[in-house]
Parts: structure tokens; C-alpha cells; sequence
């Protein structure tokens, strides 16, 4: 039987290989990542060949610049404003990856080692349906973001609009893959975080059951406690060890978490601004079927789903980590006390859990939260209200 989530990956890991987002190879009998010459190579080829050919459209007659000068109305000013911030996005992420590509494969021989040694962590049900939901909804919006930008253009169809077209879907397929990589290794650490988790609790509830113990004068009380003991202490370097791994994809992921905001932002505002200008603009002629509004909500939907659930996976690491803390308090409720040696890891795991709390900034501008999310939606709504108003005021006059 054909496993799903394995060709998911598959399909995934190739086709990073074929857009040129990945510059390392991956032995998938060992699943250990090398820098191989042939990956070099074709990585470079395809990254210059894209650099190259960005250079040699905005050079022609119909560049972003060119198109700047000639363009009249504010949604098109925009809309080149979100290309241009996008084929940076793009660029900056390329370029990240091939100066910290060391740093990237041995990360990945790590992530690698630690689900090894737990490898329940692929067979539980959130990975799977993680891994299945993104993939959907990644396919889905790649797909229906590409038939809108056909579908809006299709009156004015060159072959010079056809190659920009084929770049930009080039460009945003490479966007997504990273993120999609980012996602996956994100959703491999918090399965291990849930096994850690789910190992804490059956310590704590056999602390509990060892703190009803009676006799404690007895040798079974003494080997008990010296079992937990030992056990925490090891829970509390898994956690070490995994809070490290998050430290360090953090600090390689700096620009891609940069890239991935600035392009959400802009994204969001301009679905919700094409919609609004494909409704108003009979010129473009898609916002005046029913097929054309429908293509117009899906894509939104798929987009803003997308785009939830690759921002949202960074939360699940910090709702692991306090529902680490909640289980440790649990001690509180023993009715007794325990074993100095197994009282003192207890205390000496929440005071690790208490210093090293993870928290992550982009670039050292903010602090990605949810609180910060809900601002950064705000604003966003905020932002396209006022261009919205004044599209339609200029329109109206």
C-alpha cells in the first residue's frame, strides 16, 4: 500500500530540487543530507538562469520600472509594488541558502537524529494530517493563483506577458517551497515536543503513584524515586537538546520569516484589492461572471488558509512548551513529598523550562505572537480599506 505522506515528501523534496530551492541532496535510504556536485551545479545554473533572465526583463521595454512610468491607476502601482517586494523576497531567500547551506544540511542531520530516536513521530496522526492539509492547500492556491493572474490577463495575451507570467508563477512556487520547507521541519519538531510531553505525563503519574507509597523506608520507595530520577533528568536533556535544534532553525530562518511577513502583508492586501478592482474594472472582464467571482473566492480562501497554517505552526511550539509547564505544576497537587534527589530534578527541569523559554523575533524587529498576528491583520484591513476608498472615489470621478 502506497503511503501518502512519504509521497508527499517525495514529491516535495524533488520538485524543491527542480525550482532550484534546495542546493543539497538527500539519501532517502539514510534520509542524510550531502552537497553533492550534481545538486551544485544544477542549483546554481538555475539560480543564475533566473537572476540572469530578472535582469534581462527589467532591462527591456516592458520592465517594472518602464511600467511604473506608463501606469495611471493606484491598483497598478500597487500590484507592481507587491512583485517587486516578492522577486526580493525570493532573491534574499536564495541567497541566504546557499552562504548558510552548512548550516542548513547540518541541521537537518540533526532534526534527522533526534526522529530517529523517536520514530513515532512520523506514524502519529497530527504529522500525517499536517503534512496532507498543507500540501492541499499549497497545491490548491499555487494553482488558483496562477489561473486568476491568466484569467485577469487574458484579453491581452503577448508573448512578453507570457514569459512574465511563467516568472512570477516561477517565483511564487520557489516562495512557497521554502515556506513549505520551513513548515515541515517546524511540524517534525512539535511531534517531538508531543512525544516529550506525553513521556513527562506518565512520569508525573507515576510520581504520583510513588508518593502514595507508605513504607518509605523500604528499598522499593528508594529505586523508584531514583528511576524517576533519572528519567527527568533525561526528559529534561531531550528538552535541552530540542530546544537548541528550534534555536538554531530560528536563527537560519531569520530572513525567510522577514521575506514570509512582508510578502503575507502584501499578499493579503492585494487579494482583497483584485478582488475589489476585478468587480469594478468590466476591463479586465473577470469580476463580471459568476465563474469569475467563484475563482475569485477560492483563491482567496486557499490563500488566507495557506497562509494560516504556515504562520500558525510557530505558535504550536509555544503552546507545547506551556503545557509543559502545566504538567510540572501537577507536582504541586502530590499529597506528599518526594525523594530529594527525584524533588530536586523536578525543580531544576522547571527552572530550565523557565529561563529558556523560546522566543522568536524577526530580524530583531518583532516578536512574532499571536497578539502581533491579530495587529498585523488590522492593519492590513486598515490599509486596504483606505485603498479600496480611494479607488473607488477616483473611479467615481
Amino acid at each position: 500500500m502506497v503511503d501518502l505522506v512519504k509521497t508527499i515528501l517525495l514529491v516535495a523534496y524533488w520538485y524543491g530540487l527542480a525550482v532550484g530551492v534546495s542546493n543539497f541532496e538527500v539519501d532517502w535510504l539514510t534520509g542524510e543530507a550531502n552537497a553533492t556536485r550534481r545538486t551544485t551545479i544544477y542549483a546554481a545554473v538555475h539560480n543564475a538562469s533566473l537572476i540572469t533572465l530578472l535582469i534581462l526583463l527589467s532591462l527591456g521595454n516592458n520592465s517594472l520600472k518602464s511600467e511604473f512610468i506608463t501606469a495611471r491607476y493606484l491598483h497598478e502601482y500597487f500590484f507592481l509594488l507587491m512583485t517587486a517586494v516578492r522577486i526580493s523576497a525570493v532573491l534574499l531567500s536564495l541567497i541566504t541558502r546557499w552562504y548558510q547551506r552548512c548550516r542548513f544540511i547540518r541541521l537537518w542531520n540533526q532534526i534527522l537524529a533526534l526522529v530517529r530516536d523517536r520514530p513515532q513521530v512520523v506514524r502519529g496522526r497530527w504529522y500525517r494530517r499536517s503534512i496532507i492539509l498543507k500540501f492541499v492547500l499549497c497545491v490548491l492556491s499555487d494553482s488558483l493563483h496562477t489561473i486568476s493572474d491568466v484569467s485577469a490577463q487574458r484579453k491581452r495575451i503577448t508573448a512578453d506577458l507570457i514569459v512574465k507570467l511563467s516568472l512570477l508563477a516561477t517565483l511564487t512556487t520557489i516562495f512557497n517551497m521554502i515556506v513549505c520547507q520551513y513548515y515541515m521541519a517546524m511540524v517534525q519538531v512539535i511531534g517531538l515536543y508531543k512525544i516529550l510531553l506525553q513521556d513527562l505525563r506518565c512520569l508525573v503519574s507515576q510520581a504520583q503513584c510513588t508518593c502514595s507509597i507508605r513504607n518509605r523506608r523500604g528499598g522499593v520507595y528508594s529505586i523508584q524515586c531514583c528511576s524517576l530520577a533519572d528519567q527527568l533528568d533525561l526528559i529534561a536533556e531531550r528538552h535541552y537538546t530540542l530546544k537548541d535544534r528550534l534555536d538554531e532553525m530560528a536563527e537560519l530562518f531569520q530572513i525567510q520569516s522577514l521575506s514570509m511577513s512582508l510578502v503575507y502583508f502584501f499578499s493579503t492586501m492585494g487579494s482583497i484589492y483584485f478582488s475589489v478592482c476585478s468587480i469594478l474594472y468590466s476591463s479586465t472582464g473577470f469580476g463580471s461572471t459568476y465563474w469569475g467571482l467563484l475563482l475569485i473566492v477560492l483563491s482567496t480562501a486557499t490563500f488566507y488558509m495557506d497562509n494560516w497554517l504556515s504562520v500558525s505552526i510557530g505558535f504550536h511550539i509555544r503552546d507545547q512548551q506551556d503545557e509543559l509547564v502545566r504538567v510540572l505544576a501537577d507536582r504541586s497537587l502530590f499529597n506528599r513529598e518526594l525523594d530529594n534527589r527525584l524533588e530536586a530534578a523536578f525543580e531544576d527541569f522547571q527552572l530550565q523550562l523557565a529561563s529558556n523559554r523560546h522566543e522568536f523575533y524577526v530580524m530583531g524587529l518583532f516578536k512574532m505572537e499571536r497578539g502581533r498576528l491579530i495587529a498585523m491583520l488590522s492593519s492590513v484591513i486598515t490599509h486596504t480599506m483606505v485603498l479600496v476608498q480611494w479607488e473607488i472615489q477616483n473611479d467615481g470621478s
